[in-house]
């Protein structure tokens, strides 16, 4: 294989530094042909194309799905008589509940007063702060109930570039909906530097912690197997123990991986392992192993809980879909 030149990428997002563990279709296995130990050029096998698109499904943090709560009190009907969209002190209304006053959208609903029946069941549902069957809500795992989902379908896209870093955006789509929950976003470069994952935000934590740290490299731009990256800082910022945060990552192996996507030859194989971590990267602390195909990127990824993983259903990259 002729000598790759470099390219560096930075992995931000739960979706990138990913934690994995094998599913059902999901498999990895030595080639049967010799093995090339490289060196690889770590560019092609994390493309960050504006435009490109991942789907994961992934078990991981469990996510509370969103509803819409309640009905839509409308307020009496009035006369805007200056047109700012809000009643004002004078201007003629109808009184349909005879109470002598105004009642606007976000006074109490009483009888009488107009209403969005969101759930068409023919009165009116005050909000309560809790799902109620037939409210609208986001669901993220299809099974039909308002609850906390904890196997996702996560889709991310390369979005734009910032500096000099590419910002991959992260979303939770609603089963049957044109919707979905934000989830996060990551920074990444790709660069003589290597694989480097610069800033990380999501929906635990707005506060972005890496980005005040020292990129994390996660492999060089020219790698072989065996090859290894140590990430050793200090952090003292505010609201967050100080402390040493380590990441260290190993090519340990190249394998063929079947995923939803497809099948993909030679893929190289890292093991992770983070350490004192706070924030919202505190969940990448312990050892973690991910998969990556030649132009394509992150095929999946296991821990560093039991039983999280991450596996490529589907994706479009440089142009090319898959599966």
């Amino acid at each position: 294989m002729k000598l790759r030149t470099g390219f560096l990428i930075r992995a931000t997002c739960a979706a990138v530094l990913v934690l994995f563990t094998l599913f059902g279709g999901c498999t990895s296995k030595k080639p049967t042909s010799p093995i090339d130990t490289g060196p690889f050029m770590m560019r092609e096998y994390f493309p960050l194309n504006q435009g490109d698109k991942w789907i994961w499904e992934i078990v991981k943090d469990s996510v509370s799905e969103l509803f819409v709560d309640g009905d839509i009190n409308l307020g009496e009907p009035f006369i805007d008589y200056n047109k700012n969209g809000v009643y004002d002190p004078g201007e003629d209304y109808e009184d349909l509940n005879s109470n002598g006053k105004y009642d606007g959208p976000n006074d109490p609903w009483t009888p009488g007063i107009p209403y969005i029946d969101r759930n068409s069941n023919g009165e009116y549902d005050p909000p309560n702060g809790i799902w109620d069957e037939g409210e609208e809500f986001c669901d993220l795992d299809g099974n039909g109930i308002c609850g906390i989902a904890a196997t996702l379908t996560l889709y991310a896209q390369i979005l734009y570039r910032h500096h000099d870093a590419m910002i991959r955006g992260c979303l939770y789509p609603c089963a049957s909906q044109d919707a979905g929950m934000w989830a996060g976003s990551d920074h990444f470069t790709n660069d003589s530097l290597g694989l480097r994952w610069h800033g990380h935000i999501d929906r635990t934590d707005w506060y972005d912690f890496l980005a005040t740290l020292k990129p994390i490299t996660i492999a060089k731009a020219n790698i072989q197997l065996g090859d290894s990256v140590v990430n050793i800082d200090t952090s003292y910022v505010s609201g967050h123990p100080s402390g040493v945060h380590t990441w260290i990552s190993i090519f340990q192996e190249v394998e063929d991986v079947t995923v939803p996507a497809g099948n993909f030859p030679n893929c190289l194989k890292f093991k992770s392992g983070a350490s004192g971590w706070t924030g919202n990267m505190q969940r990448y602390n312990g050892t973690s192993y991910q998969w990556y195909a030649e132009n394509v990127g992150l095929l999946k990824s296991e821990g560093p809980e039991e039983g999280e993983y991450w596996i490529l259903k589907s994706a479009t990259v440089g142009g090319k879909s898959y599966p």
